[in-house]
């Protein structure tokens, strides 16, 4: 298996990758594979990584109440463990294959490497986590909406 940077450019960096930044990357990203159940990421687990979907498919989720709630599905391009990436935090979510998938790892000490040597490849990645971000945002705020009408309304 190799990193797909073709790929990789056209969906997640939105640019094309130097020799230098290509060869940064494949020093630094990790491909993984995971098997259809195979947990991805565990909440409560040590972090530092960020997960990007290469292919596949994966339900994301989270213990409420003692219960484990699907809150996604996550399929190619989509990125998991933001937050703990971001903080260092334990993992908030669960996620696990739903089919056999491929996730490029990243792991936080490697990007604050990549920083000092790469910077632009830093902002192109951190740009995307933005946009990921605000895409999952927006769709909670339709889930949100749509649950609160539905609550206003059954109450009547």
């Amino acid at each position: 298996m190799a990193i797909d940077y073709a790929w990789l450019e056209a969906n997640i960096l939105k640019r094309k990758l130097g020799e230098t930044e290509r060869s940064e990357l494949e020093r630094l990203l990790v491909e993984r594979s995971f098997t259809k159940n195979e947990h991805i990421l565990t909440q409560g687990q040590a972090g530092g990584s960020l997960y990007i979907l290469r292919s596949g498919l994966a339900e994301i989720s989270a213990e409420c109440n003692a219960q484990q709630v699907q809150i996604a599905t996550a399929k190619d391009g989509a990125l998991f463990g933001e937050i703990t990436f971001l903080t260092g935090d334990a993992a908030t979510a669960t996620v696990i294959a739903v089919e056999d998938c491929t996730v490029y790892q990243l792991k936080r000490s490697d990007c604050s490497e990549l920083m000092q040597s790469e910077p632009e490849l830093v902002y192109a990645l951190m740009a995307y986590m933005l946009f990921h971000a605000g895409n999952v945002i927006r769709s909670r705020n339709e889930d949100h909406a749509t649950m609160l009408q539905y609550m206003s309304s059954s109450h009547k």
